[in-house]
């Protein structure tokens, strides 16, 4: 398995592991309601969404490769994963505006809490996508 690869299996456990953990918080404490309201509860949402880029950044610097290493290969897959990437976060990001258009219609307005979670929720899904990303530029070159 090529260096790479194995640098994006990491950042993929990293990025379902940090998800997961949001996930569970957010549910575990009161969903939207209690995020609106408890300052402990962003707090704690805020420190594992930069505990998690810490923990992605970290690896991918004890990762790296150094230039002279990386190949034509490893070169044109690194070229194409940010083509992933980006449809990942237009898509969610597509997602969370239809989604919350529809359910807040009727109020002409969305709670301001959701930019919040919309932020948080793009930088997980880059993260995701990325090593997603390199993943199937290997699976291609098969």
């Amino acid at each position: 398995m090529a260096p790479l690869q194995k640098r994006a299996l990491y950042g993929l456990a990293i990025g379902v592991v940090w998800a997961i953990a949001i996930i569970v918080v957010f549910i575990a404490k009161g969903g939207v309601t209690a995020y609106t309201e408890d300052q402990g509860m962003r707090v704690i949402l805020a420190a594992l969404l930069i505990g998690g880029l810490l923990a992605y950044f970290i690896m991918m610097r004890l990762t790296l490769r150094k230039p002279g290493q990386v190949d034509e290969r490893d070169r044109l897959i690194l070229g194409r994963a940010p083509i992933v990437q980006l449809w990942a976060v237009f898509i969610s990001l597509a997602v969370w505006s239809i989604a919350l258009t529809e359910i807040y219609w009727d109020q002409g307005q969305i709670p301001v809490i959701f930019p919040y979670l919309v932020f948080m929720s793009l930088f997980i899904v880059n993260v995701l996508a990325q090593s997603i990303g390199i993943l199937i530029g290997y699976w291609k070159m098969r």
